[in-house]
């Protein structure tokens, strides 16, 4: 029934360029029924979970997000329309557009829908700041065709593309490139927050943030519900994507693809995907890479980070600070401190997910568990994962309860895999069933090699003979209905480790 159930919910675009470079045969692939701008591995339609569908170890609410409205919109007010050929003076019809998206956005009503067609805009007031304003709650902003649609800045000093202030927003479409600050900007610094905005099928570049929440508002929540789906964000210089004040509030950031310059890994700043504050936060089918910190920095209460490829960072490829949940996760190529970063005492899991090579050549934890906070108690799991040629060990605070099922370990550069409190285990030192002893879990395979295809090209699939096969556990039904291409979780006598589940040859 849960497999019918995420059929319905969710088919995800696999490319195959993508598909190549991780060893998943191009058969495979599925196409979204709307057409998309994120051309990543792993983008694709958002789906209606549940916790049932999509259990995690801490309480995510997902009916909190905004809902993901298909194509066409049907307007309850007005349809307008804008073409480059248009003439402001005109009625805003499909006959007679308007000339410019400024006066399209200034005379819409709420209910409106302005459709908007192909070409370039220039956009951006006399202010220095000024962008395009979203002021008007219930408008919806869209272009006609996906990726058509190119806005520019008005004047080179103009920083910012799109100002979404209102409730009720959603902006589709548009290609958003050249400003010099910051791509689209959302949220609200008065009281009360925005409510309900919807950014999706976008590409933003060549700025030096890409989606960011407004700042100054002095504590109070900058925004409530949002979702940011379908979305490539390239050639980022700063952050691709913040909340950098907050609080933020029920965001979910979803089919994405961040492609930023690694730069200077010695800026902590220099995030992929950032939150600063807020609460229910989840980060789902996402590929980031280049960002010269932390690929995902999450300080938000209940987050998830679920079905995500992170690699080639400069700092960690995911942080989460207050608990939370990694599932069907792949990062590998990271750097400094550690491949995963759990900050606080507080519950966490990772899930059916490969680390490796983290800091390779060099000297540092693969992941690190309340380091800096260590008399604060809390709680990990680590399920049906794998920790593969990695520089160090998983560094887990001993104030902390640990439970490490049905996962393996090999090649880590010092011979450490994991310490907790007193209880060391690796190749060079104590076997795995130390850890178990001591009460930190159970049916691991201990330091056995994967079998991966090819990690030397950056290829994780593995071999007919590896070990992954059929090894994990869905003890306590914690398994999400899919792998991380939106399969089946399950295929055969028991999950595979890792993200992926590897399907049987016809």
């Amino acid at each position: 029934m849960r497999v019918q159930k995420v059929a319905l919910a969710i088919v995800l675009v696999l490319l195959a360029a993508g598909l190549a470079r991780l060893g998943v045969p191009a058969a495979a692939q599925e196409l979204s029924p709307e057409p998309g701008i994120c051309d990543g591995a792993i983008c694709g339609p958002s789906g209606a979970f549940t916790a049932e569908s999509f259990p995690t170890l801490t309480e995510i609410a997902w009916s909190a997000f905004p809902a993901n409205p298909p194509r066409p919109y049907t307007p309850t007010g007005r349809a307008l329309y804008v073409a480059t050929t248009g003439d402001d003076s005109g009625a805003g019809t499909a006959e007679a557009p308007f000339g410019t998206l400024m006066h399209a956005v200034e005379v819409a009503q709420s209910g409106d829908v302005i459709w908007v067609a192909d070409g370039e805009y220039r956009v951006g007031g006399p202010e220095f700041y000024e962008g395009l304003a979203l002021e008007t709650p219930g408008v919806t902003l869209a272009a006609q065709n996906v990726g058509g649609v190119t806005l520019i800045p008005a004047d080179p000093y103009t920083k910012v593309g799109i100002e979404a202030r209102a409730d009720d927003l959603i902006i589709d479409g548009f290609v958003i490139r050249g400003f010099a600050s910051v791509g689209i900007e959302f949220g609200r610094t008065t009281s009360p927050p925005q409510r309900h905005l919807v950014l999706k099928h976008l590409r933003v570049e060549q700025v030096e943030e890409g989606i960011r929440a407004a700042y100054d508002g002095g504590g109070q929540p900058i925004t409530d519900g949002l979702l940011v789906y379908d979305v490539w964000l390239r050639d980022i210089s700063l952050i691709a994507m913040q909340c950098g004040e907050g609080p933020c509030n029920n965001m979910r950031w979803e089919a994405l693809r961040v492609e930023m310059p690694t730069g200077d890994t010695g800026n902590s700043g220099l995030d992929g995907l950032a939150v600063e504050s807020g609460d229910n936060v989840v980060v789902f089918n996402a590929e980031v890479s280049g960002a010269s910190a932390d690929g995902i920095d999450l300080k938000s209460t209940h987050s998830a980070v679920a079905n995500v490829i992170v690699h080639d960072v400069g700092r960690n490829g995911i942080k989460l600070w207050r608990g939370g949940d990694v599932i069907n996760a792949l990062v590998y190529i990271t750097d400094a401190d550690a491949a995963l970063v759990f900050e606080t005492g507080a519950p966490y899991r990772v899930l059916n997910t490969i680390v490796a090579r983290h800091s390779w050549g060099e000297s540092a934890y693969a992941m690190t568990v309340a380091y800096d906070n260590p008399t604060e108690p809390g709680r990990l799991e680590i399920v049906n994962s794998v920790f593969y040629q990695n520089s160090g060990a998983i560094w887990v605070s001993p104030a902390f309860e640990l439970d490490v099922q049905n996962s393996l370990f090999f090649g880590s550069a010092n011979g450490q895999e994991l310490i907790w409190g007193d209880v060391m285990i690796g190749e060079g030192d104590s076997p795995v069933n130390a850890l178990e002893s001591a009460g930190g879990g159970a049916h691991n395979l201990g330091f056995v090699d994967p079998g991966f295809a090819d990690p030397a090209a950056r290829d994780y699939t593995w071999n007919p003979d590896s070990p992954l096969f059929d090894a994990g556990t869905d003890a306590g039904g914690i398994l999400p209905d899919f792998d991380l291409y939106g399969h089946p979780r399950v295929v055969g006598l028991a999950v595979d480790l890792g993200p992926w589940e590897v399907r049987p040859a016809p």
